[in-house]
């Protein structure tokens, strides 16, 4: 008994220093280290860092309207909008213990970007946020990110874009057709333009990845949808180890989300497996699952797991983003008329008025190209 309360009271005491020392200690030591240099930024609490005052200001930021403008860090990041004001373009902020360097000189930026065998690494997520991110491309390093960059480059080729061509056609003709549906009968009518456009990508992206199971693809966009609600909330918390496992409401939706979505998905790749040993098939899913053969003339390829984290990530990363860009296209182009009117003549003179746009004449655009400035 005796010896199991010094066991105890040591355990006690490692975690008391071990606490003490990675929120109060080495954070101060950081502090003083940067304010030797010059370098300040909001004051660091312990445990919880600046996490509270970014929550605040980014829930500031949500509720007031801004003007139409490309200047929207005040909006997508006002706590590094307003930190740099106070404290100049290069400070430290806290997130929990943690502290992260906020630099804006171009110079150093490309060091940090090009410099990749150095000392910069990515941040990385905590057990909740990579739920959503699948510890696919995003989060990877190193060795096993030239893996799977290697293997994902096969999707990307320029030929193999173009034969995707005729499933986005589609995709977008039939949004199209539907809002004709919408407005028939109508003088004027009202949609809501980025909820459409995010239905678009889906679509896309479940035609391009999954071929025939496109359906089954969007329903998992929609367990993508949630788990992102789930994943905002984390990332604008301080993490808390262990917290996960408790058996909250939260938690326990978001494991079910998570096993859903990993079942979903691994029954698509086995249904892909099977149907790839009958025809060549060129959807993302198909190619993920093939072999590469490095310079070496070793074969490399991914487990069924990892083809799983990589379809997470494709989801979240091809669906949000380009449906973001599209509706900020049509929102410019709205503002600007006579730009609208020139990209339509454009179109209208290459593609023609109803013929669907080929691989051959999109090379033709120069007015409606992703060059255009």
């Amino acid at each position: 008994m005796y010896t199991l309360g010094v066991f105890v009271l040591l355990s006690f005491t490692i975690f008391i220093f071990k606490f003490v020392y990675s929120n109060f200690w080495v954070p101060w030591r950081i502090q003083t280290h940067f304010q030797k240099q010059g370098i300040t930024g909001p004051r660091y609490l312990p445990i919880i860092g600046n996490a509270t005052d970014m929550r605040r200001m980014y829930m500031e930021a949500q509720a007031k309207t801004i003007p139409l403008t490309h200047d929207i860090i005040c909006r997508v990041l006002p706590y590094i909008h307003q930190w740099s004001m106070e404290y100049g373009k290069m400070f430290v902020y806290w997130f929990g213990p943690k502290p992260r360097l906020t630099i804006s000189d171009p110079v150093m930026i490309k060091e940090i970007l090009t410099n990749t065998g150095g000392p910069f690494r990515k941040v990385g997520f905590t057990p909740v946020s990579k739920l959503l991110f699948g510890e696919g491309l995003v989060g990877l390093e190193d060795e096993q990110w030239v893996v799977h960059r290697r293997i994902a480059n096969q999707a990307f080729t320029i030929d193999r874009v173009k034969g995707w061509l005729p499933e986005i056609t589609l995709s977008v003709r039939n949004v199209l057709d539907k809002w004709e549906e919408m407005k028939e009968g109508m003088e004027e009518f009202e949609v809501d333009v980025h909820k459409q456009l995010r239905l678009l990508t889906a679509d896309v992206i479940s035609r391009t990845a999954f071929g025939s199971n496109f359906e089954e693809g969007k329903r998992i966009f929609n367990l993508q949808e949630q788990q992102m609600n789930h994943f905002l909330q984390a990332v604008s918390s301080v993490y808390i180890p262990g917290y996960r496992f408790l058996p909250t409401k939260m938690n326990r939706e978001r494991d079910r989300l998570e096993k859903e979505t990993r079942a979903s998905i691994k029954a698509l790749v086995e249904s892909e497996k099977n149907r790839k040993e009958r025809e060549n098939s060129t959807n993302l899913l198909s190619l993920l699952l093939s072999s590469y053969k490095n310079q070496n003339g070793e074969i490399e390829n991914l487990e069924v797991d990892e083809v799983v984290n990589e379809c997470k990530t494709f989801y979240f990363a091809g669906m949000e983003t380009t449906a973001n860009l599209l509706t900020w296209a049509l929102l410019l182009l709205a503002e600007h008329q006579e730009w609208q009117d020139r990209a339509r003549e454009e179109v209208i003179n290459v593609c023609g008025q109803k013929t669907p746009p080929t691989a051959d004449n999109l090379t033709e655009l120069k007015l409606v190209s992703i060059k255009s400035q």
